[in-house]
This record gives structure tokens, sequence and C-alpha cells, in this order.
């Protein structure tokens, strides 16, 4: 019988487990230091654009320069619905950096929250789905610095305007980020893609998740690829 070569083309969202997502679980160990330290199998990870140097529908604006101080205050700040106080956290923040895009600085917080936990891969689901696509965050911060004077926008006589906005100056507290309907800062966004490193080209054996493959020992050096087509979860190795 002739063997027949075929090409499957989709769309694959992957990261590397070696090189990537563990770092993401020791982020979450170190950081967050859950009772019983968690393992790449145990959570979903995604990553959220959540504030940027742009001014937002306030009339408010981040400084560029303070961004890379602001995003270690996400570390350990709840996740929850909508910046309802009255319940209890849908996931976690663990870590957070600064990132170009769109032409504007961004704080990319990434959060967890465990597989095993009622209504986790509904979570997932909606979250990559794009059903929970925008975000927002409350905070605590010393005054309002109006661009134009540089005074307390709340008592300097200018308005908020086109051509005038304030700074949110002395920020000391991030109280929690939200999964929200519509987010004040035009661009907010939730991603799965947590690395922009790019996949080696080559070829990888492709072995469902569930399979009795994945727990073996693969050789020293060997490429580990955690990936997901569609809804079905895959490990790549090379």
């Amino acid at each position: 019988m002739e063997k027949i070569n075929a090409i499957q083309v989709a769309e694959l969202s992957a990261v590397s487990v070696d090189h990537n997502f563990q770092k993401y679980i020791d982020l979450i160990n170190a950081n967050i230091k859950p009772p019983v330290p968690l393992k790449t199998e145990d959570v979903f990870i995604r990553a959220m654009y959540v504030v940027s140097d742009a001014v937002n529908t306030y009339g408010g604006q981040f400084d560029r320069t303070d961004l890379p101080s602001i995003a270690r205050l996400f570390i350990d700040s709840p996740v929850m619905i909508g910046h309802d106080k009255g319940g209890l956290p849908l996931a976690r923040n663990f870590w957070a950096e600064t990132v170009e895009r769109n032409g504007h600085l961004w704080v990319k917080s990434y959060f967890y929250w465990p597989r095993q936990m009622e209504g986790a891969a509904r979570l997932a689901l909606n979250i990559d789905a794009g059903i929970y696509k925008e975000c927002s965050v409350s905070f605590i911060y010393d005054f309002p610095e109006c661009s134009a004077c540089g005074g307390d926008i709340r008592n300097c006589g200018h308005q908020v305007s086109k051509d005038v906005f304030f700074y949110y100056r002395g920020v000391e507290k991030i109280l929690e980020t939200s999964l929200v309907y519509r987010g004040a800062v035009p661009g907010t966004s939730i991603t799965d893609q947590l690395s922009t490193e790019q996949l080696a080209k080559g070829a990888y054996l492709f072995i469902p998740k569930n399979h009795m493959m994945v727990s073996q020992n693969y050789p020293k050096g060997s490429e580990i690829i955690a990936a997901r087509l569609n809804k079905a979860e895959f490990i790549m190795v090379k």
C-alpha cells in the first residue's frame, strides 16, 4: 500500500514547557507561595494587557516612566469580575512586565487559576473564545496631576478635555484587576500568548496530552511544547 504524506493546517497556540511555562510555574510558587507548590499541569495561565501610557476614558494617564515600578505592584493582587469586591477572587496575578504594543507602553500582567476549580475550563474557554476580552484595574494613588499646570486637577481650575488630562501620581497599591465588559484604557485585552519566542522549524512528535507517552522521559535536550489545537491539548516533542 502506498504511503500518503499529508499536511494539516490549523491555528496552533503553543508555549515551550522547558523554557517558558515552567518559568511561570516557578514564579507562581515564588511570588504567591501557595501552601501546596503547583506544577505545570495544575493551572491555567493567561495574561492581560491592563494599563498603558494612553489617556483613559476618565481623562487619567499613567506616566510612562512610572509603569515599570507600577508593574511590580500587580504581583499577588486578585483577579475579580467587574470590580465586585463582595466576592472571592476568580484568579490571581503572579507576575507583570512592561511591553511595547501598538505604539504604547503596556503593563502585561500574568494570572493563573487551578484547573480543578469549579468552572475553570469554562473560564479558559470564554477567555480564549474572546467572550471575556477586556480588563481593568483598581488602585490607590496620591493625587491627579494636571497636565496643563502640574497642580491637583481637582482644584487647579483646569477641566479634563481633549487637550488637558491628568497623571496618576504616587500609585502605591494595586487593589485588584477585573474582567469587565469594557476597559477604561483603549485596547485592553486578555491573551493566551505568554511568550513571543518563536518555535524552531522542523518535525515534532505530536502527542495527545492524556496519552501515556506524555509521562515518559525524553532524551536530554528535547524541545517539549505544550500546544492547544481548537479544544484539544497536546504535547509536541522535537
